[in-house]
């Protein structure tokens, strides 16, 4: 009840945790049984079911499917051990054989800019940054930095194609689009169906 309060244009469905330091912009929608630590989720941006999401920073109008993962963290390779047992006892562990943390960045902040598409059970590597209206396909996982526009499939995860033109993708980008307020974009919804004429309408007002 708290967080709907502290919310208000936001839909927060049943059984969803949000910690204090997360925060919910405009018109975002969180499904049931969520978890969102230390992230951050853009304008009309939404998360299906079963999500968790880590130390993350989410674009507007992103649309995120249900059983992803995004931050995951890293344990260390060049020690003896990858378990935290050895080198960070502020893990929710019974015993330890270390008395402070050796390893610190094992959950540096991903970012994902606006009108990200992320298809069921994605997992998302914490620390990566994926690009404005990339796509990462159902089962992915990402390791690497993912450029606009991209669509990503696979284990680990690999560019099979742009959705645009470079040209186009670059004209996308320009228009920052996604900043714009609720009338302009209203104006220009009937124009989405087609990409050029999308960019012509808004070239036009700009002008």
């Amino acid at each position: 009840m708290l967080m709907r309060r502290k919310f208000p244009t936001s839909v927060i469905h049943a059984g969803s945790v949000l910690d204090q330091a997360s925060i919910l912009n405009r018109y975002s929608v969180i499904f049931r049984d969520v978890t969102l630590v230390n992230s951050l989720l853009g304008a009309y941006s939404y998360v299906q079911s079963t999500t968790a999401i880590y130390n993350a920073e989410i674009g507007p109008f992103c649309s995120i499917a249900g059983d992803v993962t995004i931050g995951l963290a890293m344990h260390p390779t060049h020690m003896v051990s990858t378990s935290p047992v050895f080198y960070d006892n502020e893990q929710p562990l019974p015993r330890f054989f270390t008395k402070n943390r050796q390893f610190t960045d094992n959950l540096p902040r991903t970012a994902i800019g606006a009108d990200v598409w992320i298809g069921q059970g994605a997992m998302i590597k914490a620390g990566v940054q994926i690009g404005v209206g990339a796509v990462i396909g159902a089962g992915a996982v990402v390791t690497k930095d993912v450029s606009p526009y991209a669509v990503v499939v696979g284990c680990p995860g690999r560019v099979i194609r742009q959705r645009f033109p470079q040209e186009t993708c670059g004209r996308l980008l320009a228009s920052r689009w996604w900043e714009l307020g609720d009338e302009k974009l209203e104006a220009l919804a009937p124009f989405g169906a087609d990409v050029e004429l999308f960019l012509k309408e808004l070239e036009r007002n700009n002008k």
